[in-house]
C-alpha cells in the first residue's frame, strides 16, 4: 500500500471513530437539588436550576469521558426522585447509599459494587449548648435536617414524637439556620461542614458533639432501563478510582 493509501485508510479510520464517539448518547446523570458545597454548586436563579461545579459534577465529567461520553445532568428535587427512578430517562445516580431507599425503589434500581467514599453525620451546634455522646440526651429537642433525606438513627425518634424536625432545602441553608439558632442541633457531614467553614466565617462558630450519627459508604446506581451496561459502568468507575481520579476531585473541595 503506498503511503497515500495509508493515510488515506488512517484518516478514514479516525472518521469513522470519531463519527462513532459523536453517536454516542450522553451519559444522563441525575442530581438532587437538595445537594450543596462540596457535592453540588447549583445555581437557584429565577430561570432553571443548573449544576455549575462540585465534587458530583467533576465525577460526572470524569465518568462520562472514561465511557466516551458527553455528561449530561438532570437536577431533580429530592420529592421527585422516587418518581424518577419509575419513569426513568437516566442512568446513574452518584453518591447514594441503598439505605436512603426503599424496597419498591430496588425494582427500578441496581448499585455498582464498589463504594465511592465514606462519609460521616455529625451534630453541629450553637457554643453552650450541651454536647451530645448518647441520643437519650436528644430527647425533647429540635434537629435540623435536610427535607426529603433519610435519617436511619433519627427517623424512628421524629416518627415517635421524641423529636422535632427542623427543615431545610439543603445542608448549606441547613448550617445558616443553625447559625440563627433555628434548630437545637443540626445533622450535617463532616466533609459539609469543613467545606461550609472554611469558605464562610459566620459557621466558625457552630460546634460538634461527640455522638456519630451515621457512617454511609457512598454509591452509584444504575437506572435498570438505561442502556449502559452496568459492567461498563462499574469497569469505568473502577479504573477512575484505581487512577485515584476521586481523590484527585475530593481534594479540590478540602
Amino acid at each position: 500500500m503506498g503511503a497515500w493509501a495509508a493515510r488515506a485508510c488512517t484518516l478514514a479510520i479516525l472518521a469513522l471513530s470519531l463519527a462513532a464517539e459523536a453517536a454516542a448518547p450522553p451519559l444522563r446523570l441525575l442530581v438532587t437539588t437538595g445537594a450543596s458545597l462540596p457535592f453540588a454548586d447549583i445555581s437557584q436563579g429565577s430561570g432553571e436550576a443548573r449544576l455549575q461545579g462540585g465534587i458530583v459534577h467533576d465525577w460526572g465529567l470524569a465518568l462520562a469521558q472514561r465511557l466516551g461520553r458527553e455528561a449530561r445532568f438532570l437536577l431533580m428535587p429530592t420529592r421527585r426522585v422516587g418518581q424518577q427512578l419509575r419513569e426513568g430517562g437516566f442512568d446513574v445516580q452518584c453518591f447514594e447509599n441503598p439505605q436512603w431507599y426503599s424496597a419498591q425503589d430496588e425494582a427500578w434500581i441496581e448499585w455498582l459494587p464498589r463504594p465511592l467514599m465514606e462519609v460521616v453525620e455529625e451534630l453541629v451546634s450553637l457554643p453552650g449548648t450541651p454536647l451530645v455522646r448518647h441520643l437519650e440526651q436528644l430527647q425533647g429537642r429540635t434537629v435540623g435536617v435536610v427535607s426529603g433525606y433519610r435519617y436511619p438513627l433519627l427517623d424512628p425518634l421524629f416518627e415517635a414524637g421524641h423529636l422535632e424536625r427542623s427543615l431545610a432545602h439543603n445542608e448549606g441553608r441547613l448550617l445558616l439556620m443553625q447559625s440563627l439558632g433555628r434548630a437545637d442541633y443540626s445533622v450535617i457531614s463532616h466533609l459539609q461542614f469543613a467545606y461550609a467553614r472554611a469558605h464562610d466565617p459566620r459557621l466558625r462558630i457552630l460546634v460538634t458533639s461527640p455522638l456519630e450519627v451515621s457512617r454511609t459508604a457512598l454509591y452509584c446506581l444504575r437506572q435498570r432501563s438505561s442502556p449502559i451496561p452496568l459492567s461498563e459502568l462499574a469497569s469505568a468507575q473502577q479504573a477512575l478510582l484505581s487512577e485515584g481520579r476521586l481523590e484527585e476531585i475530593l481534594r479540590r473541595y478540602r
